[in-house]
Parts: structure tokens; sequence; C-alpha cells
């Protein structure tokens, strides 16, 4: 639901803040008609992008449809700054073509924004199943809820500005140029990506430092929201403005009380929207988009004789239980248990924290569900412990009075699944001494067992003969194109 109310936050937010200052400068009253024709051009361009972004994406030409609307929004954004200095010089008579240009303006803002909230939502299903189930329910009003906000918004903005007029077509401005730079960089970016423009470094850079930015323009709308009700706020009406004590009567005074009050319910209505669009972004940004992580694993230390022990009770609750064994070249070998039934019915799933399919990102438990980091597939709990599909890597283990019982050859074996690697003293296999795994000069990799060096010499050495300084070392196991092979 969150990622469809900010994708829509985002992609709106400066549609809505434009659109509003637009309407707001338009000559004479705003006329039903007026509203009734921008609305209908609005739908025909949401429409229209829906069915531009589904042609792009399915003929594969998505960055040369966005490059090119690009280009029609900045001519739009041209045109919003053309009719902001017009504004002064129309008489009311010719405001009708001040008008079809606003609504103009506002059809090519939101068939651009329709393009990019599809754009940014194309990895995400609206819907697992086709039939009515809680994940529709809830992006569909998370859509409505982003399309209610977003014409609240053009309302609101358009009410405030009539009041500010000068500070408003500042707002506009400012709006125009940070957008247009914005999307220009984009279009720079297309055109180096279609090969129409040459790659040199500084177009690179300017790309880059451009569009690092361009994840903004939703935070940007907000501020110059805010600009616009501070503005608003100071040049609010007071129920005594213009009332002497020579007033002549109570029915001015209430009039003018009313229209004071009907101000500050806008502007209170203005900072609630504004408000929770801001906090929803943020939330989005700095929790809810945040890659899963692991929960922490517990150090898994074998005993004298060469085991891993795990109490059955300890891991009979349901929950996942991440452990890491460091295995004798660095490698941080991940693991964890669940049991996958209930405690009247005890199994324990032993298992790598890895996927023969997609590699070592590993599994979290959420509720009752556990899912594949990489792939975000819900693993069905009882078939852990079986190989194949998405589920994770059997591990071989025994029960022994009450334990879980996992050898540390075993979990050797495994490590190569993993690819992470922390500093641990080793010893080089030629001359016996000792060093750290990460610094060594040389390595060199026998039967998936990766061994170091300090020196060119002991390298050689062993690459000439690993067979007589690595011992009886067991083989691997490595995980090639989805399935398992030894080292």
């Amino acid at each position: 639901m969150i990622v469809y109310l900010t994708n829509i936050a985002e992609a709106f937010l400066p549609a809505a803040l434009i659109t509003g200052i637009l309407v707001a400068l338009a000559p004479g009253e705003t006329k039903r008609r007026d509203v009734v024709a921008a609305a209908w051009a609005v739908a025909a361009a949401l429409g229209v992008g829906w069915v531009v972004y589904g042609l792009a994406a399915a003929n594969g030409v998505e960055v040369r449809a966005k490059t090119v609307i690009r280009i029609v929004a900045i001519a739009a954004l041209v045109g919003a700054l053309v009719l902001a200095v017009l504004r002064w010089r129309l008489a009311d008579r010719r405001r009708v073509w001040f008008v079809i240009a606003t609504i103009g303006v506002a059809a090519v803002l939101a068939f651009q924004a329709m393009f990019d909230v599809l754009s940014g939502t194309a990895d995400r299903s609206f819907t697992a199943t086709a039939v009515l189930n809680t994940e529709l329910i809830a992006n569909s009003a998370a859509v409505a809820l982003g399309a209610i906000l977003m014409t609240a918004l053009t309302a609101f903005v358009a009410h405030m500005s009539r009041r500010v007029v000068r500070t408003a077509t500042g707002v506009l401005v400012a709006a125009a140029a940070v957008l247009a730079a914005t999307w220009g960089a984009e279009v720079m970016l297309g055109a180096l990506q279609m090969g129409l423009l040459e790659v040199t470094s500084g177009r690179v850079s300017f790309v880059a430092k451009a569009t690092q930015y361009g994840g903004s323009t939703g935070y940007g709308a907000l501020v110059l929201l805010a600009l616009l009700a501070v503005a608003f706020f100071l040049a609010r009406p007071s129920s005594d403005d213009g009332m002497s004590e020579a007033s002549d009567g109570r029915a001015e005074r209430r009039k003018r009380r009313a229209f004071a009050l009907g101000e500050a319910r806008w502007l209170r209505a203005t900072l609630a929207v504004g408000t929770f669009l801001t906090v929803t972004l943020l939330y989005y940004d700095l929790y809810a988009s945040l890659p899963p992580t692991l929960s922490k694993a517990e150090a898994a230390v074998p005993n004298d004789e060469g085991v891993v022990r795990v109490p059955i009770d300890s891991v009979k609750d349901g929950k996942l239980y991440r452990f890491a064994y460091i295995a004798s070249d660095g490698h941080r070998v991940r693991f964890f248990l669940i049991n996958r039934y209930d405690e009247d019915h005890v199994k324990i799933g032993v298992v790598y924290d890895a996927c023969m399919i997609c590699g070592d990102d590993g599994y979290i438990q959420d509720g009752n569900d556990v899912i594949c980091i990489a792939c975000n597939v819900r693993v069905f709990v009882p078939s852990i412990g079986k190989a194949g599909g998405c589920n994770p890597i059997p591990l071989e283990h025994a029960e022994d009075g009450g334990d879980i019982v996992i050898a540390a050859r075993e979990l050797e074996r495994g490590a190569k699944y993993f690819s992470e690697v922390v500093a641990i003293t080793v010893t080089d296999p030629v001359t016996g001494n000792d060093l750290i795994n990460l610094e060594a000069p040389y390595r060199y990799d026998f039967k998936g067992n990766t061994f170091f060096f300090e020196s060119q010499d002991s390298y050689d050495a062993f690459k000439a003969e690993p067979e007589k300084y690595a011992g009886e070392v067991e083989g691997r196991l490595y995980r090639v194109q989805g399935h398992q092979t030894r080292g």
C-alpha cells in the first residue's frame, strides 16, 4: 500500500502545485465548466499515460518514451511560466485562452506523472490473485487516497494562491526551474543511453549529481507548499479587519468573522494534507523502502568433539534461530533452525541460510512466514529442510539426547555457499607461519578450500603439489546455476 501512495505523491505533487497556482492566476472567477473541462482533460491524460507506458514496456522502449515525455513536460513548464507572465496583461475577455492553456499544462503534467507512477511500481504486483484479497483492497485504497489527496491539494493551492498572487508566482517560477533542471538531466541521461550524445565525464557528472536529487522533487514541492502556506497565514484576514467602533452593526462583523474562520479552515486543511504527505514520504524513505535485514546470528562454536550442539527445547517455539560458523578460511557460514510444525509436534528444520537459486541473501521471518530476501518468495515452513525450489539448502545433522548436532565438517563443506569472509588468523600450509587471511599476498583454491601464503615461494610450492600440503582436505560444495556441485 505504502509503495503506491508514495509513488503517487512523488509523481503528482509537482503537478498539483503548478496546476493549482495556474488556476489561481487565471483572470476572473473559476467557472464550473472550466473545472469540468479540466477534470475530463486530466482523466484522458491519465488514461493516455497508462496506455503509453504499457506500449513502451511491452516494446522495450521505456527509456526513449520517458525521454520524449520529459521534453514535452519541460515545454509545459515553459508554458506555465509564459502564462504567469501574461496573466498581468490579459483582460477578462481573453481569459478563455488562459484557461485552455492551463488545462493543457495540467494534462501534460498528469500524463507524465501517470507514466512515472507506473514506472516506479513496475516491479510490484498490484494483487497476487484475481480474486478480492487484502492486498488488492489495500493497494486500491492507496490509489484512491492518493487521487483524493492530490485533487484536494490542487484546490487548496489554488485557494491560497488567489490571496497571495505574487508569492504564488514566485513559487511557480521556483518549481518550474527545479523541475526543468531535474528533467533536463534525465533527458540528457536518456540521450546518453540511446547513443544520441557522446559520453563524457562532464556530462556523466552532471547527470549523476542532478538525478541524485531528482527523487526529492516531492519534498521540494512540499517545501514550496509550506512557503505558500506561510504567506497565506501572514496575509490572513482578522475578524475585526476594517471594523471600527462606529461600524454599522453586527451582521457585517459576523460576515467577516465567518470569512476569517473559513480561511483558517483552508489553511488547517492544507497543513494537514502537507503533514500527512511529508510523514508518508519520510516513513517510506527512512523505513519501508529499506531492504530487510537479517536478524543477529548467534556464534556457532564447535566443541572438543568437532560438533555444534543446539538444544531442541530452545528452538521449538516456531521462531527462526540464526547461527553463524566461521570456516577455516574465514567464510562466515550462516544457518538457521526452525520448528516446522508446533510445540506439540516438534520437527526441527536445519538448513543453510542460503538458496540454490537465489544465493546467500538469506531468509527472514515475518509472522508465521519465512521469506527469501532475494526474490520475496514465501517459503512453506513445513517444507524447510527439503531440497528444491527456493527452499533453503538442507544441512546434514543428527538428533542426540535432545540436541540438534551439526558436525563442523558439514559446515565447512557449505562454506562456498556464502560470500562473506571475515578476518581470522590462518596458517601458511607450506611454512607453518601465521598470517591474517585478508592480508595474505597470495591465495590458492584447492577442492573449494582457500589456502593463504606469505610469499611467492610458498605459493609456488603448494601449487606444484597441493595434495602434499593440504592433506586429506574434503572438497567443498558449490552452487552453480541452481545446482550443487563439489570442489
